[in-house]
């Protein structure tokens, strides 16, 4: 009996070491840490859909500003252009503007906060004062560069070339091709 005691004294911690080591050696080794989050995008691609409807403001490239609103899809965006002033003032009388516009842009190139592209707009400016008037039309091809300072806010520069074509406030009518690089920068709001 003693020796059967001695026997089972030794089995049980052999037994229990032995358990307690396949224990561990069954053990999931620990979680490796997540993958990081993917960067934020705030380029007018961000979610695969553009960045839907803006209200902002714009000078266009043969010199008028206007209010714009845009509609920006994934791979182009257009833009409607509108401006009304009426002023009184000297002995002519009162003096009415009215500039309204359309553009489209290609988005030919776009970056994790920005987009490069290439279109052009035309826009109508009418003017009139004391009964004369004069409407000029620029057609205006260019390249387009737009960089979101946050998701909802776009600032954007232009270049390219104005053509302009109109009628003179005598009366008579003025066709001219002006083709000069010009300049143009705005801002948008973009209700996401």
């Amino acid at each position: 009996m003693n020796r059967t005691k001695k026997l089972i004294m030794t089995l049980v911690p052999v037994v229990v070491l032995g358990l307690g080591a396949s224990a561990q050696a069954q053990e999931t080794p620990p979680p490796s840490e997540p993958p990081p989050p993917p960067p934020t995008h705030h380029s007018s691609s961000g979610g695969g859909g553009g960045a839907g409807i803006g209200v902002g403001a714009v000078i266009v490239l043969a010199g008028f500003d206007a209010a714009s609103v845009v509609y920006d899809q994934d791979m182009w965006h257009l833009e409607g252009m509108f401006a009304l002033d009426s002023l009184s003032g000297g002995a002519p009388g009162r003096t009415t503007h009215i500039v309204f516009g359309a553009g489209g842009w290609y988005h030919l190139h776009r970056g994790a906060s920005s987009d490069f592209s290439l279109g052009g707009a035309i826009v109508v400016n009418t003017a009139s004062q004391g009964g004369a008037s004069a409407t000029v039309t620029s057609f205006e091809p260019g390249a387009q560069i737009r960089a979101f300072i946050t998701p909802n806010v776009a600032l954007h520069a232009r270049v390219g070339l104005a053509f302009t074509f109109g009628d003179t406030p005598g009366g008579g009518t003025d066709i001219r091709l002006e083709g000069q690089p010009q300049g143009a920068f705005g801002v948008t709001y973009f209700f996401r």
